[in-house]
């Protein structure tokens, strides 16, 4: 069993730095994994280094340093037998060689860690950051205070050691500032490892897969004999399995976003337009034509002045000469084999024996000229500079198997290269290629899904969810209160539980602000509430891990024997302290990044009247499966992402007041009622409720 925990560690280790060489390789930002507030990128690993801090070290573009120690699962502990004390020995090692390029000491674990680590140490060692002093211990509850003690007494202990002397407050100080605690649930299937999986869809063009094990495999290696990594070595090993391993219709480049296209990255044709078009009513007159025409024209796009004034298209469908013929445009290209492509497959169905096919060939062709070159370059310098997989058109990512590059080149816009999605292409947009997204296919139930934006937002949030999974009930409720939107005070409120703990009053997850007269009312509510419930036999408490708030009856109910009952013993009013609410905050984003799907841009509702929300877009498939059951087909839905919470409270409102059902993680029977899910219910509902069963019961009296 040991041998086995070991294997396991090392794979969390070699994962964690597999992910940092693709940081470094793509020229990512370091503040994408970490909580490093800087926009620096990785400029070299060095594995298993001969540093204190030696599991991993990365050298930053800026000349800064970051040590990593990685533990797939610690425990707090101030014995000197522990990992922890190891850990904290390490790093006041670090410390002590006085690097002034050192600014971390990461902590890599996984959420299930000891929460001690991964929630409350975390959040103290935030808070201290945020302070840059150690006043904010002071703030701290009894139990977080514990936990602070701990990792001081460690701290200081092992400096006393080493230095045979007691360690100042500015290098304690020196040193908490310097260690963050990071969590990477980085492991095979997990969910933030499909998504590092699919953010390589959008950057390279061979297995995405296979480029992912390939990763962690040379991270072992690396990792066994103490490799010193530099970001051009790595790239040269990249591109040689790049090279060796890509399919002979797709390219690589070594832009941010990553495109392939059918005929090669570098092949934008840029002299000729290819566009299928019929005349208007006008033109047809002015043209003498005696039947209905289509035509296919081979148009220079420059003409002899060296600009394009022989052309002009005008969204969606126009093309306008300069002689003043006026064309509706049909379909728009830049390569003959596409524009044969079109006529041979879609224009013959299209217009069957109704029109005649005129074919309008140039008549001589000549080199390209210097500006068309030039037009070229600017083209592409334009597709380099694509960040994101985002459609031009509607704006929505593309995440499909069949989208085109096009240029851009009409009255309202021109000169740049763009992606669309396949049925957003107007007649007017010229098509230039094909993107190709390999695999793309495993995940085609994620459609229109931006994944570089849920990938920036899982880590931030989504603490509703998280909380709610760990209940006993199989179909919860969770209310909004609508009322929560200026809160802007200077009070707060904090329970003080029967351990000792402060537990404050949170909105969404953060220290609720509030005014000094409403917290002394609330004051009052509360302690009246705490007093008569007592007296009943069923306390206000919180749930030990959840800290779902409630009667002890109702706590039990929810929580089963999975957590302990800790009872509220006093309500007291205090001044809001941003430091403070740093270290209780418990998220960035409370409700959001949840996923949905959206038909025809009007949201999807199931046949029983239920809006379906999803926490985890990979889970999708078994949802759709479940929904289906009721005997129903799915339409061409998108998927869509409420990314804050505000945008979440704003479509719970839309929906409620128009009768339909919000849930999340919602399954059903075959007859539509449900079986699991989360519903979601407003404040004015449960009051509108309640005044309605109070009337009921005053009628029944009388």
């Amino acid at each position: 069993m040991g041998l086995q925990a070991t294997n396991a560690g090392i794979d969390f280790q070699q994962r964690v730095s597999a992910y940092m060489m693709m940081l470094m390789e793509f020229d990512m930002d370091i503040s994408l994994a970490l909580q490093l507030n800087r926009n620096d990128k990785i400029e070299e690993l060095n594995f298993e280094s001969s540093e204190s801090i030696d599991d991993l070290v990365i050298t930053l573009d800026s000349g800064k340093r970051i040590y990593f120690q990685a533990k797939r699962t610690i425990s707090l502990s101030d014995s000197i037998d522990s990992e922890f004390y190891g850990v904290c020995t390490q790093f006041v090692k670090q410390y002590l060689k006085q690097n002034g390029n050192d600014i971390a000491y990461i902590l890599a674990t996984r959420s299930e860690t000891s929460k001690s680590i991964t929630v409350k140490l975390k959040r103290i060692l935030e808070g201290i950051r945020l302070a840059n002093n150690l006043q904010v211990i002071e703030d701290l509850n009894q139990e977080e205070r514990k936990i602070f003690d701990k990792i001081c007494n460690n701290i200081k202990r092992i400096y006393k050691d080493l230095k045979k002397e007691n360690i100042s407050d500015e290098n304690l100080l020196n040193i908490f500032l310097r260690i963050y605690i990071e969590m990477f649930d980085i492991e095979n299937g997990e969910e933030y490892e499909k998504t590092i999986k699919l953010i390589l869809f959008n950057l390279i063009s061979v297995d995405a897969e296979l480029f992912w094990r390939t990763l962690i495999s040379k991270a072992v290696e690396y990792g066994a004999n103490r490799i010193h990594l530099s970001k051009q070595a790595l790239k040269e090993q990249c591109r040689s399995y790049l090279e060796a391993n890509k399919g002979t219709k797709s390219e690589f480049s070594e832009q941010f976003f990553k495109v392939s296209w059918k005929g090669g990255f570098r092949n934008i044709e840029v002299q000729v337009d290819y566009v299928i078009a019929i005349p208007t009513k006008e033109t047809e007159e002015a043209m003498e034509l005696e039947n209905k025409t289509v035509f296919v024209f081979e148009l220079y796009r420059f003409d002899n002045s060296k600009k394009k004034d022989s052309l002009k298209y005008i969204p969606p469908d126009r093309m306008k000469w300069k002689e003043g013929f006026e064309f509706e445009v049909w379909f728009r290209c830049a390569t003959k084999e596409r524009c044969h492509k079109y006529v041979e497959h879609e224009l013959s169905e299209k217009i069957g024996d109704s029109y005649e096919v005129v074919v309008w060939p140039i008549k001589e062709h000549f080199d390209c000229t210097d500006v068309e070159i030039l037009h070229k370059d600017v083209l592409l310098k334009s597709l380099d500079n694509q960040k994101e997989c985002i459609c031009a058109n509607c704006g929505k990512a593309i995440f499909d198997d069949d989208p085109y590059l096009i240029e851009i080149d009409n009255e309202e816009c021109s000169d740049m290269v763009g992606m669309v999605h396949h049925n957003c292409i107007r007649p007017v947009d010229r098509i230039v290629g094909e993107i190709i997204i390999p695999q793309i296919e495993d995940f085609s139930y994620l459609k229109h899904f931006d994944i570089n934006t849920w990938g920036k937002l899982i880590k931030k949030g989504k603490q509703a969810w998280n909380n709610i999974e760990k209940m006993a009930t199989r179909c919860p409720q969770m209310t909004i209160d609508t009322d929560e939107v200026f809160h802007d005070g200077n009070y707060c409120l904090y329970h003080i539980l029967e351990n000792g703990d402060k537990k404050y009053l949170t909105n969404r997850g953060v220290i609720d602000r509030i005014s000094k007269r409403e917290a002394e009312l609330l004051q009052q509510k509360f302690t009246t509430q705490m007093k008569e419930a007592k007296a009943k036999g069923n306390p206000f408490g919180y749930s030990s891990k959840s800290f779902i708030y409630g009667p002890y009856a109702q706590i039990i109910e929810q929580v089963g024997d999975r957590e302990e009952f800790i009872e509220c013993v006093e309500t007291k009013v205090a001044l809001y302290n941003e430091f403070v609410a740093r270290i209780y905050n418990d998220c960035e984003t409370y409700y959001a990044p949840i996923i949905y799907l959206s038909v025809d841009g009007e949201p999807f509702i199931l046949p029983n009247d239920f809006f379906p929300m999803v926490v985890n877009p990979f889970e999708l498939p078994k949802y759709i499966k479940n929904w289906e059951k009721m005997g129903f087909a799915m339409p061409d839905y998108e998927v869509c992402i409420i990314r804050n919470d505000n945008e979440f409270i704003l479509k719970m409102v839309c929906l409620i007041t128009n009768h339909i059902l919000p849930v999340v993680n919602g399954m059903f029977g075959s007859d539509g009622s449900m079986i699991r899910g989360i519903h979601m219910h407003l404040m004015w509902e449960l009051q509108m409720e309640n005044a309605r069963r109070s009337e009921s019961a005053a009628i029944s009296e009388n």
